[in-house]
């Protein structure tokens, strides 16, 4: 349903000063539907219209705060600026960091401010535009996935307790962060692609979090998403030169898992998926947690605890998400200078 559609069923009847808040705010609602619209997909239907549009009005408000609040710094908070002469950020008393960096620190419990007094069309409102629409996305990502999975918790119930089960699980630990290493696990690889996609927009990719339907029924924690050449393309005005590929990313750090988690991605193919394919990558748990910790002894730099793990075991993770996602000079381009 139109989110324009919703509001006249659900609204009653205005003032004009309201009618004109109204008229301010619909370009944001539009925006903020469409992200809807994306991140729940199908399962939009299970929803209330009435649900979906509080949220959209709460996330309004929430975002204004966000924005005003990467311009408050507190102790819990690194200073983030751009040096103009060095062309690089500041993140504390680091330098040289990317605005993908920037972006994806808030995975592994990073947070940074900017500024009171920034200056338009600098370097810096790039920064602080593009780290707030991600903390904006996690806000609505926590709220409709929560809202989803408790839906989803009471229809499965009575059918199957343990999918039920699952769902509450999520629907728990949505306005928390975890401190379960599989979910921090997720977290870090997340903010790794997230942070190479924002530096390396040649590469054509996009990370989208699975919603707790493909995450319980479909086995799938997130989603890559390509947009690459179509060398095949004919001279048809109606074929793309670009092929479009979304591909579901089964990651687990439970390596004595392989088998099961390999019949479980087999089985949800046969049901049916809304993905071209869903690939299994794992990374040993015990591998991970002592990267963990030598992060955690180094002062918990930007570059978060990807970073400490072995370069073998970084390139062919990297590898394993991305072969046959990526051509093949991408993904050399992507593998290049890992160290």
């Amino acid at each position: 349903m139109n989110i324009n559609n919703i509001e006249k069923s659900i609204q009653p009847v205005v003032s004009k000063g309201e009618q004109n808040q109204d008229t301010d705010n619909s370009f944001e609602k539009e925006n903020l539907s469409k992200f809807v619209d994306n991140f729940l997909g199908d399962e939009k239907k299970h929803l209330k219209p009435e649900t979906i549009l509080k949220i959209i009005e709460e996330g309004i408000k929430m975002k204004m705060q966000i924005e005003e609040g990467l311009r408050i710094s507190k102790n819990d908070k690194r200073n983030i600026s751009y040096e103009k002469h060095k062309k690089a950020y500041w993140v504390g008393e680091e330098k040289g960091i990317s605005i993908g960096k920037i972006v994806a620190m808030r995975r592994w419990g990073i947070n940074g401010a900017f500024s009171r007094s920034l200056e338009p069309h600098t370097k810096d409102v790039e920064a602080h535009k593009i780290l707030s629409e991600k903390l904006i996305e996690d806000w609505f990502h926590n709220k409709l996935n929560k809202e989803l999975a408790l839906e989803l918790c009471q229809r499965t119930k009575r059918e199957n307790l343990s999918v039920s089960k699952a769902y509450n699980e999520i629907a728990e630990r949505s306005d928390i962060k975890s401190e379960l290493l599989g979910i921090e696990a997720e977290q870090i690889i997340i903010g790794v692609l997230e942070g190479i996609a924002i530096d390396r927009q040649y590469l054509e990719f996009e990370i989208l979090e699975a919603n707790a339907h493909q995450d319980v029924y479909n086995k799938i924690d997130f989603i890559i998403r390509t947009k690459q050449n179509n060398r095949g393309v004919g001279v048809n005005r109606d074929e793309t030169p670009f092929e479009e590929k979304s591909v579901g990313i089964q990651f687990t750090i439970n390596t004595k898992m392989a088998e099961h988690k390999a019949n479980q991605i087999a089985k949800s193919k046969e049901r049916g998926v809304k993905v071209d394919d869903i690939v299994y990558v794992e990374i040993d748990k015990i591998m991970l947690q002592d990267a963990i910790t030598k992060w955690e002894n180094k002062g918990k730099p930007i570059v978060g605890p990807w970073e400490f793990l072995p370069v073998e075991i970084r390139t062919q993770t990297l590898k394993n998400l991305f072969h046959g996602i990526l051509d093949e000079e991408k993904e050399r381009s992507l593998l290049k200078n890992i160290r």
